[in-house]
């Protein structure tokens, strides 16, 4: 979709992509970065240089308020966080291990760590209650890993009978996609179930300074109850003790959401308490080596702090403003959704608006115990219905939902697109 050169074309509105700070970036970024040698070279490390992965801890420090100091030689740079989760998945699993996540989850960490290392994920559904609630969060991810430990598996390419384990968690919060920031209650039990069971846990916080509860607050003149995002960096060091071998955790953090760049392919981890793990990683980066031109825009936005916390500030604004504007929509035309208080996106619920299975389908169950009939014509004919209409949203299945009528919408678009894509969801429905 263009307005001008291409007016009929489908507005996309699956993508997590923020461009609502677009603008600003490029107007920032134009005088300010020039192209010269050194970014025609290699470079000096594979993870990023010292002064690029410095500049990563200060954010870190000034922003996640870490229990423990963050430092340069913490931080690996990759091109982008989907190879830092495939690095993280070769590094701690061997092939047919699993990896744990709640579900709904972002539906590319089944790529990114199956494709090289042979790793499964193992969704664990959960409704957006269970999920916000430790005790019922918790009991989930105990049974399906119970679960798990009495499965037989084989080895992939092979055959041969193996007890495929969990090696690890991937947790995401803010939480894609439902747009919500995990109670720090949630996140301390969860490390505890990591240690209980010797699993290493990444935290994805790509989302991390996207939250904009506050901001809405601001904008209705109301007090909310406490929707801030709490890193798992942000515990005090001997707490963390306390709760878990330290070694075992590890963040992840990027370019792309907060800041908007997705195409700079930036991505980094941070893993303070294990220099083994940390050698591991850095034994195989060279795979994921990036440009040094998106290095230097990457060191432009975060030299200056004074203009990144402008930045993050406002674009937590605009994030806002774009929401209220969106959820106003859904709530005055009656599409229920999961309120949201981080990220680019709302998760809907459009259960009521396919039509129903036609009879003779089949009933055994499928993809997360879902009937495939039911899937497949369910969602196919509504995604129909927003293509005529010339809407995409990006459904459920790609996330692992755990039942078919739900989708993602992201709402970080120019306030134009958006106002038309919301009159063509509309007519779809």
């Amino acid at each position: 979709y263009h307005p001008t050169d291409n007016p009929s074309g489908i507005i996309n509105l699956g993508v997590a992509e923020n461009w609502l700070m677009r603008d600003t970036l490029v107007n920032y970024l134009a005088p300010r970065v020039k192209i010269t040698g050194d970014q025609l070279g290699y470079g000096s490390d594979t993870c990023g240089s010292p002064q690029l992965r410095s500049l990563i801890a200060q954010l870190f420090n000034d922003h996640f308020q870490p229990g423990l100091r963050i430092e340069a030689d913490h931080v690996s740079v990759h091109n982008g966080t989907s190879s830092v989760i495939d690095i993280v998945s070769y590094v701690v699993c061997d092939p047919g291990d699993i990896i744990l996540a709640a579900a709904p989850y972002y539906g590319g960490f089944n790529f990114d760590t199956f494709s090289r290392s042979g790793v499964r994920m193992l969704p664990v559904p959960m409704t957006p209650n269970q999920m916000m609630d430790p005790d019922e969060h918790i009991r989930l991810m105990e049974a399906a890993f119970q679960q798990q430990q009495q499965q037989q598996t084989t080895v992939p390419g092979t055959g041969e009978p193996n007890k495929a384990r969990v090696r690890a968690i991937i947790f995401t919060n803010p939480h894609n996609p439902f747009g919500l920031c995990h109670p720090r209650v949630l996140i301390e039990q969860l490390l505890r179930f990591a240690q209980r069971h010797h699993l290493h846990i990444l935290f994805d916080e790509i989302y991390a300074l996207s939250g904009f509860a506050s901001d809405i607050n601001a904008l209705k003149g109301s007090v909310q109850l406490d929707t801030s995002f709490h890193s798992a960096l942000s515990i005090n060091h001997d707490r963390l003790t306390e709760l878990i071998d330290p070694s075992l955790v590890h963040v992840l953090h990027g370019m792309s959401k907060d800041f908007g760049s997705g195409g700079l392919r930036i991505g980094y981890l941070v893993s303070p308490w294990n220099p083994t793990f940390r050698a591991a990683v850095r034994s195989v980066a060279a795979f994921s080596w990036f440009s040094g031109t998106a290095e230097q825009i990457a060191m432009q936005y975060l030299s200056d702090p004074v203009w990144r916390d402008g930045y993050l500030a406002d674009n937590r604004r605009a994030l806002a403003r774009a929401y209220v504007t969106t959820a106003g929509f859904l709530v005055c035309h009656g599409i229920p959704f999961v309120p949201a208080r981080a990220g680019p996106f709302i998760w809907l619920d459009l259960r009521s608006y396919g039509p129903p299975p036609p009879t003779g389908r089949p009933t055994s169950p499928g993809v997360m115990g879902v009937a495939p009939g039911r899937r497949i014509h369910s969602v196919s004919t509504l995604m129909e219905q927003l293509y005529q209409a010339g809407v995409y949203l990006a459904p459920g299945y790609g996330f692992e939902a755990s039942e078919p009528g739900w989708f993602r919408l992201t709402f970080a678009n120019p306030p134009e697109v958006m106002a038309e894509a919301l009159v063509r969801l509309r007519q779809a429905l």
